[in-house]
């Protein structure tokens, strides 16, 4: 399991599930994931950003778009709401 936070923007919604992520490579980084919420809490879209990352090697990068991807936040009035998750590999 790795550390990881989250930023929305617009309007706080609660994180109902976020998924633990295992990396058993020892490569470490910390890796920021774009991602954008739909009104329901599901996660529509994940993507990396160099802005914030320390690392852009791939099999990391995958691991955090896919685990973005499985989060699940409370429902919301706004349709859209985009925001970043931080995913910080380290060794263990």
């Amino acid at each position: 399991k790795y550390p990881q936070s989250l930023k929305l923007l617009k309007k706080p919604v609660g994180l109902l599930r976020n998924t633990a992520v295992s990396e058993t490579s020892q490569k470490t980084g910390r890796v920021v994931v774009k991602v954008c919420v739909a009104a329901d809490g599901r996660v529509i879209s994940s993507k990396f950003t160099q802005q914030g990352s320390t690392t852009s090697d791939a099999q990391l990068v995958r691991l955090a778009e896919k685990g973005a991807s499985k989060y699940r936040f409370s429902s919301a009035e706004v349709e859209t709401q985009c925001g970043t998750i931080t995913f910080d590999f380290k060794l263990q």
